[in-house]
C-alpha cells in the first residue's frame, strides 16, 4: 500500500465539518508518521488523548483479560500481516467502570517498507448488545434446563426420587447453598427432602406458619414466590436452623396444586442481596410443575402403600412381602448379613371364630398385629401372610437372637386383652435365620420358618421351634 499523496488525515483536519462527521460516527484516524490524530467522540469520552504512543495508550485502557488479543491484532496491523481486523473488547471508562466496545481496524496507508502509516479505527459501544446477547444465552440455557427439569420430574412417580430430581435440576438454574422441600401439614411446613442439611437436622424439622411473621408464612398465604434478601432485619420471625450456614438471603416457591398451597420449596443463600427478579421469574415458571409432580408422586406413594397394606390389620400384606420384603432380603444378601424369619400362627383360631364370631376374630387379628408391631424395631417388617399367619423379617438377626425375639413375642401375645374380657389366643412360632446367598430366594427362608412352625404345632402349640436340617429343635413351653 503506497502512501497517499495527500494523507487522508490532513484532509479531515483541514475540514472541521468532515472531522465532526467522522468523530460523531465513531471514526478515529491515527497518522503514525506525523503523530497526528483524529479521535472519535467515543474515544474522547473514555479519556483517550492525542498521544505519541497511541497504541500503548489505548492498550492501557483495555480490560486485562482482553489486552492480549488487542495487542496481537495491533502488532499484526503494524507489521503488515493484516490490513483489516475486528474484535470485541472491554474498555475502562470513567470511575473504573467497564463497557464493551466493538473495534474495527483498517490500514489506510503504509510506507514503502509496508509499515503502517495511517490507521482508521471505528468504535461502537456494544455494552447493551452484549447484555442482550447474554440475556438471550441465559434464557436459552434456562429453557433447556427447564425442559430437562420437566422431563426429569415426569420420569418417575417415586416420591423420594421425584424430590431428588427436582432439587438436582433446579440447582442448575437457580443457585442456592441449601434447599428444602416442605409439605404443608396443618399450621406447619414439614421438611420431606433437602439439599445441604445434615440428616439428623431434617428428621423432624418443621416450621410454623401460624402466629408468626416469616417469609414462609407469606409465601403460603400469597401463593406467590417471595424473596427475602436480608432475613435478619426483614423478618423477626425467620427461623435460623442450628448448624450449617447462616442464611442471609431466602427464596420461597409455594407449591400450589388445584388452587391450594400444598407446600413450599425454600432456597437458602449465605450471601446477602443474592436473589433477583430473574430467580423469581424462573421459580414462577416451574412452581406449578413442581407442585403437580410432587402431588402426583405423593398420591402414587399412597396408592402403593395401600396396595402393600393389609386392610384389616394395617400391617404389610403378601404384595408388601414381594416388594419391600424382597428389598430387605436383597439388602441382607448384599451386606452379607443374617436375616431372621419368624412365622407366627394363632393357635386354634378356627375355634375362636366359631365360638365368638368372625368380628371377634377380626378384633384378635387387629390387636395382635398392633401389639407385635409396637414391639419390633423400625427396620423389622411385619407381614400378614394369610388368614391367621404372620411373617416377620428381622434384618441383622442371628438364629439365637431371632429365637429370643420369638419367645418374647409369644409370651406377650398371651397377655393381650381383647375388649377387657378375654386374653388373646396363644401363638406358635417357627424360627429361621441365615445369610442370603446370591442363589437364595426369600420364599425358601420362609418355607424353613414354616417347617419349624409345623414342628411347634405338632409338639403341642404355644411354643417356638428353630429350623434345623436335623430333627433337633429348641423347645420352650409355658
Amino acid at each position: 500500500m503506497q502512501p497517499a499523496p495527500l494523507p487522508l488525515i490532513n484532509t479531515i483536519l483541514s475540514n472541521p465539518k468532515a472531522e465532526e462527521i467522522f468523530t460523531e460516527n465513531g471514526f478515529s484516524f491515527v497518522d503514525l508518521a506525523d503523530k497526528r490524530f483524529v479521535l472519535s467522540e467515543g474515544f474522547q469520552k473514555i479519556g483517550l488523548a492525542e498521544n505519541g504512543n497511541f497504541g500503548k495508550f489505548l492498550s492501557s485502557k483495555i480490560f486485562p483479560d482482553d489486552r492480549k488479543n488487542f495487542e496481537t491484532i495491533t502488532a499484526k496491523l503494524l507489521l503488515g500481516e493484516l490490513d483489516r481486523a475486528q474484535g470485541e473488547f472491554r474498555i475502562f471508562v470513567e470511575k473504573g467502570n467497564v463497557r464493551w466496545f466493538s473495534l474495527s481496524f483498517h490500514a489506510i496507508s503504509r510506507n514503502d517498507d509496508k509499515s503502517l502509516r495511517i490507521l482508521a479505527i471505528h468504535d461502537r459501544d456494544i455494552t447493551d448488545l452484549i447484555a442482550a446477547r447474554e440475556e438471550i444465552r441465559e434464557r436459552l440455557v434456562e429453557i433447556e434446563s427447564l425442559k430437562d427439569l420437566l422431563t426429569a420430574i415426569n420420569k418417575s412417580l417415586d416420591f423420594n426420587e421425584t424430590i431428588n430430581r427436582i432439587i438436582d435440576h433446579l440447582h442448575r438454574i437457580i443457585p442456592f447453598d441449601r434447599a428444602s422441600v416442605q409439605t404443608l401439614e396443618g399450621n406447619y411446613l414439614c421438611v420431606i427432602g433437602n439439599y445441604g442439611y445434615s440428616e439428623a437436622l431434617t428428621q423432624e424439622l418443621r416450621f410454623p406458619i401460624s402466629g408468626i411473621d416469616n417469609p414462609s408464612a407469606r409465601a403460603i398465604a400469597s401463593r406467590r414466590p417471595i424473596i427475602c434478601n436480608d432475613v435478619e432485619h426483614d423478618f423477626e420471625g425467620f427461623i435460623q436452623v442450628a448448624g450449617g450456614i447462616k442464611v442471609k438471603s431466602w427464596l420461597g416457591i409455594p407449591l400450589v396444586y388445584e388452587g391450594r398451597a400444598i407446600g413450599l420449596f425454600a432456597l437458602d443463600s449465605a450471601k446477602p442481596d443474592f436473589y433477583t427478579d430473574q430467580h423469581v421469574r424462573i421459580a414462577s415458571n416451574v412452581a406449578e410443575h413442581i407442585a403437580m409432580a410432587i402431588e402426583h408422586a405423593r398420591q402414587h406413594t399412597i396408592v402403593k402403600e395401600e396396595a402393600r397394606t393389609d386392610k384389616l390389620t394395617g400391617v404389610a400384606n403378601r404384595y408388601g412381602l414381594e416388594t419391600l420384603g424382597q428389598d430387605i432380603f436383597s439388602a441382607a444378601s448384599k451386606e452379607d448379613a443374617p436375616l431372621g424369619i419368624l412365622m407366627i400362627d394363632i393357635d386354634h383360631f378356627k375355634v375362636v371364630n366359631d365360638t365368638f364370631g368372625h368380628a371377634y376374630g377380626d378384633q384378635v387379628l387387629i390387636l395382635l398385629a398392633a401389639s407385635i408391631q409396637q414391639s419390633l424395631r423400625i427396620k423389622d417388617y411385619l407381614v400378614r401372610f394369610g388368614g391367621e399367619e404372620f411373617v416377620i423379617l428381622l434384618p441383622g438377626t442371628s438364629t439365637r437372637e431371632a429365637l429370643v425375639v420369638a419367645e418374647r413375642l409369644r409370651e406377650m401375645v398371651a397377655r393381650i386383652e381383647i375388649n377387657g374380657e378375654r386374653t388373646c389366643p396363644t401363638v406358635s412360632i417357627g424360627v429361621f435365620s441365615g445369610v442370603p446367598g446370591p442363589q437364595d430366594v426369600i420364599h425358601e427362608f420362609i418355607r424353613r420358618a414354616d417347617l419349624a412352625l409345623y414342628e411347634a404345632k405338632e409338639a403341642g402349640r404355644n411354643r417356638c421351634r428353630v429350623w434345623s436340617p436335623k430333627p433337633e429343635y429348641f423347645d420352650k413351653q409355658t
